[in-house]
């Protein structure tokens, strides 16, 4: 049961990113991102609740957010030191 909810949650929000058609590419977003998280681990795409598409770049540093429609950079949110 538990796998059967896991796997709508996935499917579901792997089509709902879908419906995102950023105007950006990647590596442009991983260059805007770039200085501010330092190495890049990972890049995703998703959609707000709103309907507005955005990048969440995950790295050394912390994370940004960014449109994915003009490049503008949302948030930034440093990682803590331990």
């Amino acid at each position: 049961m538990i796998k059967k909810i896991l796997a709508v949650l996935i499917l579901a929000f792997s089509v709902n990113a879908e419906e995102c058609k950023p105007n950006l590419s990647v590596s442009k977003v991983e260059d805007i991102a770039g200085p501010y998280v330092g190495t890049i681990h990972s890049v995703k795409l998703s959609k707000s609740r709103k309907g507005e598409c955005y990048f969440k770049v995950y790295g050394d540093k912390g994370y940004v957010t960014i449109d994915a429609n003009n490049g503008e950079l949302l948030k930034f949110t440093k990682k803590r030191d331990n």
